[in-house]
């Protein structure tokens, strides 16, 4: 899934990275796929690529509103 960003870019990442950005890339293209037919994402890559971005900020804001919450537990309790 590589060929979906720019190679020198994604070789840039740390490996960790890289792995998590291959998940959201292969979830992006199989959604794109269902939604806009096959090979959409290759047609119009710059989708996939945001797509797989739009999931990562979800999952982002998903942790951090988490941790709002745990910190918002404690200062109640006290």
């Amino acid at each position: 899934m590589v060929t979906m960003m720019n190679k020198a870019q994604y070789l840039a990442l740390p490996k960790h990275i890289q792995a998590r950005t291959e998940i959201y890339l292969e979830m992006a293209k199989s959604l794109s796929d269902e939604w806009y037919g096959m090979d959409s994402g290759k047609e119009v890559h710059s989708l996939t690529v945001q797509l797989a971005a739009a999931m990562m900020h979800l999952e982002s804001a998903e942790v951090i509103a988490s941790e709002i919450a745990e910190f918002s537990k404690h200062m109640k309790k006290g």
